[in-house]
C-alpha cells in the first residue's frame, strides 16, 4: 500500500550517543495547563476556576506556570493582573505568558505584566515550509526578520520595567516538521539579539506542535540541535510534545536522555487534539527511576477530581497512575499472585533491594493510594482476589478449601450479574454460604459446666429450634466443643464427624470478635464447612458447627 501522508525525513546523524544516556537529573517543569490545555477544553475555565487550578498547581510544586495568553482574552489579560495586584505569585514561582510575534499583542503583554516581580515572556512564530509558506505566505528570512523585531521589542519593554525580571521564551512552532539548520540558525540570532546578561538563560522551546514523528526522531532533533547551536552556555532547552501519535511521553523522556533541560505539559495530558505530554506520568515515571523530581503527587486521587470537577475531563480509569482501575485486578492469577507479593512484601524488598510486587509497577502508597480496593472481584476474578477482599477489608483470613469452595459461589454469582462484584457482596455470599444460622438447626443458647465431680469433664446443655421445635439437649464430653457436638448428635440428623476446627480473630484489639471454621464430614456425602462468629471462642465455634449442620442437612456434595 502506497503511503497516503507526507512523512518528515529522519534527521541525518552519523552517531547518535543519545540512547546510551540514562535520565539522571529531573528536568525544570513548566505547566501550560491554564493556557494550552485551557484553550483546548470545550468549556474552558472560568476566571474562579482557573485560580483554583492555579493553586493545585502551586501546592504540587511548580515553579514555572504558563497563565495564559493575556493579549488573547481579556479574561488572560484580567487573571494574569489579578495574580499580580493580589500578590497571589510566591515568591519562587515564575509565570510565563504566551504571545504571538506580533507587535500589538507583545504591547499589550506587556500591560498585562506591570509591576510584575519576575516572569517570562514566550514569543512564537511558525518555523515550517507548511506554515511559513502556505499559512502566513512568508519567506524563511521574512520570518526570521519578524521573529527578531518581536524579540528587540520584548527587550525594549523589558528594559523599561527595570523593578521586573523579565525573561524570554522562544518557540520555533513546528519545530519537528521545520527544516533543523534553519531553525538553529533563527535561535542563534534570537539569542544574540536578546542579548542575555550573565549567567542569564534563554528558554529555546523546541515543540512537537503536532506528533508527526516517532519519539526517537524527536530525540535525534534535540540531540542534533544541541551540537550545532553557538550559545549552551545561554540557552535552556525546552520540550512541548503534543500527544497525535500517543506517543508524548516516551517522545519526552527520549529527548530527555537527548540533553534536554525543561518540559512543559499539562497535568494528565489536556491539550488540543489528543492532547499535550502529561506531566503526571512523566513525573512519576522519573520518580520510579529514584529521581526528586520537586512534585508531590502523593495526594493523586484528589489531584485526579479536583482537575476533572475543573475542566469538566475525568481521567481515563486506566490512566497510569491516577486512574480509578490501575491499582485494580480483575484476573484471578493476577489477583493470587498480588496477594502473596504484599503477603511476603518485606521478604521480596530484601530479595530484590527495593520495591519489587507482582503486578504492581510502583508502591500505591507513594501516591496517596490504597491497598483497599486495588483487587476488584469479577468473573475472571479467583481465589487470590477473593482472600485479599476478605483478608483486607474485614480482617478474616480463610483455610484454602474453604476459599475454593466460596470461590465458585462468588463466580457464579459474578456471572449471573454480568458485572464486578463489590466486596460487600462477596462477604454477604460468604456469611449466606457459610454462616448458616437460620437453617433447620437455630441455637438459641449453650452453656458448658464443668462436672461437680470431675472439672475436667464438661457438661452442656444446649436449646435449639429444630425445624420450628423447641429442644432442649445434654452432652458430656472432655471439653465444651465435643460436648456440643455429642449433644446434637441426639437430633434427628445425618451423621456426622467434626475433621476440622480452626479459629482466628477479627482484629486486634481487647475486644476482637472471633471467628471459627469447621469441617464437618458427612458419611458418603462429602464434607461441609461452617462458620461462626462470637466473642468468645466457645460461642464462636459451636455456631461453626451449626452453620456446619445446616450445609449438610440442606445442600448436596459441593
Amino acid at each position: 500500500m502506497t503511503a497516503r501522508y507526507a512523512q518528515p525525513p529522519a534527521i541525518a546523524m552519523s552517531e547518535r550517543r543519545w540512547p546510551g544516556n540514562s535520565i539522571v537529573k529531573a528536568p525544570t517543569w513548566c505547566a501550560v495547563d491554564l493556557r494550552d490545555g485551557n484553550q483546548a477544553l470545550p468549556n474552558p475555565m472560568t476566571p474562579v476556576q482557573k485560580r483554583a487550578y492555579y493553586d493545585l498547581l502551586v501546592r504540587i510544586g511548580f515553579k514555572e506556570i504558563e497563565i495564559g495568553f493575556p493579549s488573547a482574552s481579556a479574561d488572560d489579560f484580567q487573571f494574569c493582573r489579578d495574580l499580580i495586584e493580589q500578590n497571589a505569585i510566591p515568591e519562587d514561582v515564575t509565570i510565563s505568558v504566551l504571545t504571538q510575534a506580533r507587535e500589538h499583542l507583545i504591547r499589550r503583554t506587556f500591560e498585562a505584566l506591570r509591576d510584575v516581580r519576575r516572569a517570562i515572556c514566550h514569543v512564537y512564530i511558525a518555523t515550517s515550509d507548511l506554515h511559513m509558506g502556505f499559512v502566513f505566505g512568508k519567506t524563511p528570512e521574512q520570518t526570521k526578520q519578524t521573529a527578531l523585531e518581536s524579540v528587540r521589542l520584548i527587550r525594549q519593554l523589558a528594559d523599561a520595567m527595570p523593578d521586573s525580571d523579565i525573561r524570554l521564551e522562544f518557540s520555533p512552532e513546528e519545530f519537528t516538521d521545520s527544516e533543523l539548520p534553519f531553525v538553529v540558525d533563527l535561535c542563534d540570532n534570537v539569542i544574540e539579539t536578546w542579548g542575555p546578561k550573565p549567567g542569564e538563560k534563554v528558554v529555546m522551546n523546541l515543540p512537537a506542535t503536532v506528533e508527526r514523528r516517532l519519539p526517537t526522531h524527536y530525540a535525534d532533533m534535540i540531540e542534533a540541535y544541541l551540537g550545532a547551536q553557538k550559545h549552551p552556555e545561554s540557552t535552556l532547552v525546552s520540550l512541548h510534545a503534543h500527544n497525535d501519535m500517543g506517543s508524548a511521553v516516551a517522545a519526552t523522556e527520549l529527548a530527555l536522555m537527548a540533553g534536554a533541560h525543561r518540559v512543559e505539559g499539562t497535568l494528565f495530558g489536556h491539550g488540543e487534539r489528543s492532547g499535550n505530554v502529561d506531566l503526571v506520568t512523566i513525573a512519576l515515571n522519573l520518580q520510579y527511576l529514584g529521581l526528586e523530581t520537586g512534585l508531590d503527587f502523593r495526594g493523586i486521587e484528589e489531584i485526579r477530581d479536583t482537575v476533572a470537577d475543573l475542566t469538566g475531563l475525568p481521567a481515563h480509569v486506566r490512566h497510569p497512575y491516577a486512574g480509578e482501575l490501575v491499582f485494580s485486578a480483575f484476573s484471578g492469577s493476577h489477583q493470587d499472585a498480588i496477594h502473596k507479593g504484599l503477603g511476603n512484601a518485606e521478604k521480596l524488598r530484601q530479595h530484590f533491594g527495593g520495591w519489587k510486587i507482582p503486578y504492581l509497577h510502583i508502591d500505591p502508597k507513594d501516591i496517596g493510594r490504597s491497598y483497599e480496593k486495588f483487587i476488584r472481584i469479577n468473573s475472571q476474578s479467583g481465589k487470590g482476589g477473593i482472600a485479599h477482599v476478605l483478608e483486607k477489608e474485614y480482617g478474616v483470613r480463610l483455610p484454602r478449601p474453604l476459599l475454593v469452595e466460596l470461590s465458585a459461589h462468588v463466580q457464579a454469582f459474578a456471572d449471573k450479574v454480568q458485572r464486578e462484584v463489590q466486596s460487600r457482596e462477596v462477604w454477604e455470599i460468604f456469611i449466606r454460604e457459610f454462616a448458616r444460622r437460620d437453617g433447620p438447626l437455630q441455637l438459641v443458647n449453650y452453656w458448658p459446666r464443668p462436672n461437680a465431680d470431675d472439672p475436667k469433664i464438661i457438661e452442656g446443655e444446649v436449646h435449639v429450634d429444630f425445624r420450628g421445635e423447641r429442644r432442649i439437649l445434654h452432652g458430656t464430653a472432655g471439653g465444651p466443643i465435643a460436648a456440643f457436638v455429642k449433644a446434637v448428635r441426639q437430633l434427628p440428623i445425618p451423621e456426622f464427624s467434626l475433621q476440622e476446627y480452626e479459629e482466628d480473630a477479627i482484629g486486634s484489639s481487647a475486644d476482637a470478635e472471633a471467628i471459627t471454621f469447621v469441617r464437618l464430614e458427612k458419611q458418603g456425602d462429602g464434607a461441609f464447612y461452617g462458620v461462626g462468629f462470637g466473642h468468645n471462642i466457645d460461642q464462636a465455634a459451636v455456631g461453626a458447627i451449626v452453620s456446619g449442620v445446616n450445609r449438610l442437612m440442606e445442600h448436596p456434595t459441593p
